[in-house]
């Protein structure tokens, strides 16, 4: 047995039924038509721009890793993150043993600049002496031709003239071998003052340290980094573009704009690698920042990149309906009836769709709101707010 609730509800739904058909019938016999309600607009110049939006990273561009010129035990006087000028000290290596070398260096050369003064002295005494020999030997020579001096006396002379020759001969060489030493020792000190200089490692600009690789009293080698300094002020923003855009992206005259945050930084693509990746099928950019700019070596950032831009005529996006075999239309309502026309279109932004024929669409109430409901030929009824 049913129950009677069940035998209300579908005696109910009969009854609506019925009543919904007669209404219909009615409407028909009354010649009723309902029109769809559409808001209109007309076209209108606007300014496109065509743009992508890439993730890309801040870069240093001017940087230095410091490397250890010397070897011994570091003294590192900056620390990570500390801004630093130019000629400042950023680490010393092993100064007291160099500082010693350079003592004894500057010792001995002393010394011998002594042994070359006191040789000089000598090879002049020498002179002396040989001239006084010479002299001695041609008077004798000049007496014993004449018979005046014995052949023994003359041998005398002869023989002294020989020794102070000699004597001198020695002396020059003493002279000419503590003049050498005086440039070796000369050469020693040159070179450990240059070593103490190379242990002495002093900033080449203004900048800050962006990275240390060694600790404070390690002990490190000749051509070892041991920091890294940046200059802040020379930065630029890098990123990795789809190939498919690798025609459009010109150097020197693609303008971009750097965003991070609130921050917003114009500037224009300076590089394009040229090869494409191909396992990730992209390509680098490079754009080099104004000095100054208020970002750090580091930072993600958006890149807003205008591959076109021109003025034109548009009308708001939602207006271009796409139609089969990838062609656009839009409505424009024409004597209350909704009228179809075909569009080319060109770069949409802001909302705004570029219409490249704006001959087709000049001067008429195009439907902006309602169209989706609407074909070729429907009757609308135009509901703008005054």
């Amino acid at each position: 047995m049913k129950h009677p609730s069940f035998l209300f509800l579908a005696a109910g739904l009969l009854c609506l039924a019925a009543c919904s058909k007669s209404g219909q019938n009615n409407d028909a016999q009354a010649g009723t038509v309902y029109k769809v309600k559409v808001q209109t607009a007309q076209a209108q110049p606007r300014h496109f721009r065509k743009q992508i939006r890439v993730q890309g990273t801040i870069q240093a561009y001017i940087f230095t890793n410091v490397a250890a010129r010397a070897i011994g035990n570091m003294e590192l006087k900056v620390d990570d993150g500390d801004a630093i000028k130019e000629g400042q000290t950023l680490f010393l290596i092993d100064q007291d043993n160099l500082k010693n070398r350079v003592a004894m260096a500057e010792q001995a050369l002393k010394v011998v600049e002594e042994s070359h003064r006191s040789a000089q002295l000598d090879i002049g005494i020498a002179e002396t002496q040989l001239e006084k020999a010479q002299k001695d030997f041609e008077r004798n020579r000049m007496l014993h031709e004449q018979h005046s001096v014995s052949d023994n006396t003359f041998e005398t002379f002869e023989v002294a003239l020989d020794k102070a020759k000699k004597t001198y001969e020695k002396a020059e060489a003493a002279l000419r071998n503590a003049a050498a030493k005086v440039d070796l020792v000369a050469l020693e000190l040159e070179i450990a003052k240059k070593d103490l200089s190379d242990a002495t490692e002093k900033a080449p600009y203004d900048g800050v340290v962006a990275a240390k690789f060694h600790e404070n009293g390690e002990f490190v080698s000749k051509g070892v980094s041991v920091i890294r300094i940046n200059d802040p002020k020379k930065l630029r923003a890098a990123c990795l573009i789809s190939a498919v855009y690798f025609d459009a992206v010109k150097p020197g005259v693609t303008p971009i704009t750097v965003s991070f945050h609130d921050r917003k930084i114009k500037a224009k693509a300076d590089w394009c690698s040229p090869v494409i990746d191909p396992l990730s099928r992209t390509f680098t950019m490079r754009s080099y920042l104004p000095d100054g700019s208020p970002l750090l070596d580091g930072m993600l950032v958006d890149v807003d990149i205008t591959l076109a831009e021109r003025d034109g005529t548009g009308v708001p996006r939602d207006a271009v309906i796409l139609k089969k075999g990838g062609k656009s239309a839009v409505f424009a309502v024409q004597d209350g009836r909704a009228q179809e026309i075909e569009v080319e279109t060109g770069i949409t932004s802001d909302g705004f769709t570029e219409i490249l024929n704006p001959g087709a669409v000049a001067g008429k109430d195009l439907i902006v709101s309602g169209q989706y409901f609407v074909n070729d030929g429907s009757e609308v009824n135009v509901t703008n707010a005054n």
